[in-house]
């Protein structure tokens, strides 16, 4: 008797693990399910933050198609030169431009994601994604 409620016990356990495992590996997850999942949120806020998410995906493309091509524009004048020259200044200058705009962009998106948490949470979320935007050099 003791070691059948032993075996049940294990098998039971095993199903736990096994769904734990199956449901935060396996599942494919979007930011805004983490999002969701880590702050309580309701489905309709989930919603609103989809929302969001669709609305920067659109603008975070074109971004980073501009930065591929400055870099790629950037690096061909750089290999082709032994010293820095006006072509290769405009284009270090292209590039921090796009990304000023992208890291404003993206800042943007980060504080209207906030602003859809509760009024509690929304500072442990700007500590987690603002490394994305900002180094801050080990200070933190």
């Amino acid at each position: 008797m003791r070691k059948g409620i032993l075996t049940l016990a294990v098998i039971l356990f095993a199903g736990v693990v096994a769904f734990w495992v199956t449901r935060r590996c396996l599942v494919p997850s979007t930011p805004t399910s983490w999002l969701c999942r880590e702050y309580g949120l309701s489905s309709s806020e989930e919603e609103r933050l989809r929302d969001l998410e669709r609305s920067y995906g659109s603008r975070c493309g074109p971004y980073c198609d501009a930065m591929c091509d400055a870099n790629a524009r950037l690096e061909t004048l750089a290999l082709g030169s032994g010293t820095i020259t006006p072509e290769i200044s405009a284009a270090v200058a292209e590039t921090d431009r796009i990304r000023t705009e992208t890291r404003i962009a993206m800042l943007e998106h980060f504080y209207a994601v906030a602003a859809q948490l509760p009024p509690a949470k929304r500072r442990d979320y700007l500590l987690r994604v603002l490394p994305l935007v900002i180094d801050s050099c080990g200070r933190r």
